[in-house]
């Protein structure tokens, strides 16, 4: 009877050491999933400035090319002038 009550006892302290070894590699995992969702919310947050900031260079872009074929059809005086002031107000209305 003393042997298995022994038994049983060596059992039950194998066991809570292999429940304790588990627990420790289940927060490991949790934290290092924690920490990829963390840095995927960043990425995402990354993208969505670089759109906004991809929409204000290509408006940017169609003003220049606008004033670019401006000025190629003016080319003399103070036309010029009128066309590049309208594109630096056109530009400045493309900058949110």
């Amino acid at each position: 009877m003393v042997k298995e009550r022994d038994l049983i006892g060596v059992q039950l302290i194998r066991r809570n050491d292999e429940i304790s070894l588990l627990y420790e590699k289940l927060k490991i995992v949790d934290l290092t999933m924690h920490k990829g969702e963390f840095q995927y919310k960043e990425r995402l947050e990354d993208i969505r400035i670089l759109k906004l900031e991809i929409r204000s260079l290509r408006c940017k872009n169609n003003a220049l090319e606008k004033t670019n074929e401006a000025v190629d059809d003016l080319r003399f005086g103070k036309r010029v002038q009128l066309v590049v002031s309208f594109s630096a107000v056109y530009i400045g209305l493309c900058v949110d």
